[in-house]
C-alpha cells in the first residue's frame, strides 16, 4: 500500500505509467491493425476445415504484427516513455534486450497460448481468433511492462 502511495505521489513515475499506457494502447493497435489486414487480405474471415493450415497462416500474421509493432514499441518506449538517452553500445544492448523480452512474451503468449485457445475455443466462439488475441495483448503488455521497467531501460 505504501508503494502505491508513493508511486502516486511521484510525477516522474505517473508519467510514466500513463505514457507507457498510451503507447501500449497505440503499440496493441498497431499489431492488431496488421493482423486484421493480413487476416483480410487472406481471407481467414471463416475458419477452414484444415485448422492447422488456418493456425499456420494466422500466426504469419502474427509474426508480421510482431514485427511492426515492436520496432514501433522499442521508438515511443526508448525516447518518451523511459527517456533512455543511450547511443552506441547502450543502444544496442537495450535493442537486443527489448527484442528478446518481446520475442519471450510472443512465444509464451502469442503464440503458445493463442494456439491453446484458439484450438479449444474455435468452434464454440465466433471470431475466436480476435477475441483470444485481445486476452494475449492484455498478458503482454503486463509482461513487457515489468521487463522493460526493471531490465531493458532502469536507470
Amino acid at each position: 500500500m505504501e508503494k502505491i502511495k508513493a508511486i502516486l505521489h511521484d510525477r516522474d513515475k505517473l508519467r510514466e505509467a500513463f505514457l507507457y499506457l498510451i503507447f501500449g494502447v497505440l503499440t496493441t493497435l498497431v499489431s492488431w491493425c496488421v493482423y486484421y489486414a493480413w487476416r483480410q487480405l487472406l481471407g481467414l474471415t471463416t475458419y477452414p476445415t484444415d485448422s492447422a493450415q488456418y493456425a499456420l497462416i494466422a500466426n504469419s500474421g502474427q509474426a508480421l504484427a510482431f514485427v511492426l509493432s515492436v520496432a514501433f514499441a522499442f521508438v515511443t518506449n526508448k525516447r518518451l516513455v523511459f527517456r533512455s538517452d543511450k547511443k552506441g553500445n547502450g543502444l544496442w544492448k537495450e535493442l537486443g534486450l527489448f527484442f528478446s523480452a518481446r520475442v519471450l512474451g510472443w512465444a509464451i503468449f502469442d503464440v503458445a497460448l493463442f494456439n491453446l485457445c484458439l484450438a479449444l475455443l474455435k468452434n464454440t466462439l465466433a471470431d475466436a481468433d480476435l477475441w483470444i488475441k485481445l486476452l494475449m495483448n492484455v498478458l503482454v503488455v503486463i509482461f513487457n511492462y515489468v521487463a522493460s521497467k526493471f531490465v531493458i531501460f532502469r536507470k
